[in-house]
């Protein structure tokens, strides 16, 4: 008896293998993107059912979702749009009255060029009499001197040829200087101004048609502010209209392929967001997690080489160690609670690839053994109770 009593702890002391090894598979939870109201979107939604990656799972409506920013924006595009067009409107009809009062102007200049060029002929003409005028009184003049200086010609007649003399060159002088002002009023009407035309350059429909073209130019500009700004508003509703999408209408995806585990929620009932949906069981990700002594554990590393044999089984699956908790909390993303294996306190995760790809599910909750490999190569094994 007391050898057995002393036995007993020591033959703890080099114990090599767990107590418990179990089949266990990570657990996603789905949450709410916003809030509404849920509704079913497959019809065979229940526990257990299984559905592959992106299949819509549920749909989620908020016929109430904020959407003042997205109206006060259609408003405004609405009331921007009324004033382009109001201000094209105007445009087109500035041009218009512009086109009216450019084409008169340029008839008043062809009117006013076609004046000063007839003018001109009627002084060339006038000019050329007032210049036989002048050579006529020329001529008697020099015939008066000649008869004077003979004593024949009286001196009042001989002042009288003199006076008409200079009368005429004087007219012929002037004639010559009006020419040369109508010339001048005859460049600057072909260039576009027009002198003596009052007190005014420029004809009423000159004036009026360069004011014009000013508001052509206002105008334009304010056409083209107002299509800027219609196609930002245009931009900012797009965003908008997209952003009151994802708050008023969302579907849940299931992110892989996986099989009910919880249903935390109904049709028809109003959720917030971020509330919990359901749980998925994540088969893809099919794991061991185990209980072993605290020799195993401490002889155990990250990446240790390892192998899982089912109980009912005699195949050896592969694995790896990719946890390993001791007596601190396990990830609590299991769908088996790592801590309801009691029959030790050091726990281990192991991955077994081969637990996904044989095409039978996850085969959670079997037990079976883990066979560790450690450095020197000798196995230590964890054998299901």
């Amino acid at each position: 008896m007391a050898a057995l009593v002393i036995w007993l702890p020591v033959q703890r002391l080099f114990q090599t293998t767990s107590v418990e090894a179990i089949v266990n598979a990570r657990t996603l939870t789905l949450r709410a993107p916003i809030d509404g109201v849920v509704s079913s979107a497959p019809a065979s939604l229940a526990i257990g059912a299984t559905f592959p990656a992106g299949t819509p799972l549920l749909h989620i409506t908020n016929s109430r979702a904020d959407r003042t920013r997205f109206d006060d924006l259609r408003r405004l595009e609405e009331h921007t749009e009324i004033e382009a067009a109001a201000l094209k409107t105007r445009l087109d009809n500035i041009e218009r009255m512009h086109s009216d009062f450019v084409a008169q102007t340029r008839l008043f200049q062809i009117g006013r060029i076609a004046q000063l060029e007839a003018r001109i002929e009627e002084s060339k003409s006038n000019l050329a009499a007032s210049t036989t005028r002048q050579e006529e009184t020329a001529a008697v003049l020099e015939r008066a001197l000649e008869l004077d200086s003979k004593g024949f010609q009286p001196k009042a007649l001989l002042e009288k040829v003199r006076r008409d003399d200079e009368i005429a060159k004087q007219d012929v002088r002037s004639i010559e200087q009006r020419i040369k002002g109508i010339a001048v009023e005859l460049d600057s009407a072909k260039s576009g101004s027009f002198l003596g035309d009052s007190y005014n350059d420029r004809p009423r429909s000159s004036q009026r048609a360069d004011e014009l073209q000013q508001q052509v130019v206002e105008l334009s500009a304010q056409l083209t502010e107002k299509q800027l700004m219609i196609r930002q508003l245009k931009k900012e509703i797009d965003v908008e209209r997209d952003r009151l999408q994802l708050n008023s209408d969302a579907q849940v995806l299931a992110p892989s392929s996986s099989a009910v585990w919880e249903l935390l929620t109904a049709p028809g009932e109003h959720v917030q967001r971020g509330q919990e949906l359901m749980r998925l069981l994540d088969c893809n990700a099919a794991l061991v997690t185990a209980v072993v002594s605290e020799t195993v554990y401490n002889r155990l590393q990250i990446g240790s080489s390892a192998s899982f044999r089912l109980r009912d089984g005699d195949v050896a699956m592969p694995g790896r160690v990719v946890n390993l908790t001791g007596v601190a909390s396990a990830t609590a993303n299991y769908a088996i609670a790592p801590s309801s294996l009691r029959k030790e306190q050091y726990r281990v995760a192991v991955e077994v690839p081969d637990l996904a790809n044989d095409g039978q599910g996850c085969h959670l909750g079997r037990t079976g053994q883990v066979i560790f490999a450690n450095q020197s190569g000798a196995a230590i094994t964890a054998t299901a109770q």
